[in-house]
This record gives structure tokens, sequence and C-alpha cells, in this order.
């Protein structure tokens, strides 16, 4: 059987209060993650669609000027 861990004290604040829940829907309603790894996968992300030159405004550009051609 594997070991059951230990819940700590700030499991269980987090719990009775609903932080968790409060985070994730925060997350998901703004995009914003707020880990660590979720920042830095966010903000590597933007950071190489402007410099690549990609993204929304990117693409909406090159189908606008796509239109004018014809």
């Amino acid at each position: 059987m594997a070991k059951r861990q230990k819940k700590d004290l700030w499991w269980y604040i987090k719990k009775e209060y609903g932080i968790s829940g409060l985070k994730r829907k925060f997350t998901k309603q703004t995009g914003i993650p707020l880990t660590k790894a979720g920042v830095e996968r966010k903000l590597g992300a933007l950071l190489l669609d402007w410099v690549l030159g990609r993204g929304k405004k990117a693409a909406t550009e090159v189908e606008e000027v796509e239109e004018e051609e014809e």
C-alpha cells in the first residue's frame, strides 16, 4: 500500500476558505495562470510571438493584405 501523506495546516485553511476554487475561477476567466510555471510558459509564448511576428494581430494583418491584393 502507498504511504498516506499527512495534510498540513495550510491545506485545511485553503480548503475551508475556498482559496483554490477562487484561484481556479480567476484563472479560467482571465486566462492568466497563477503558478510560476504557467506564468513562465505564458510569457515565453507571448515573447516568441512578438519576436517572430506571429499572433492574432499579425494573422489579421496578413489576411487584410491578401484581401487588398485580390
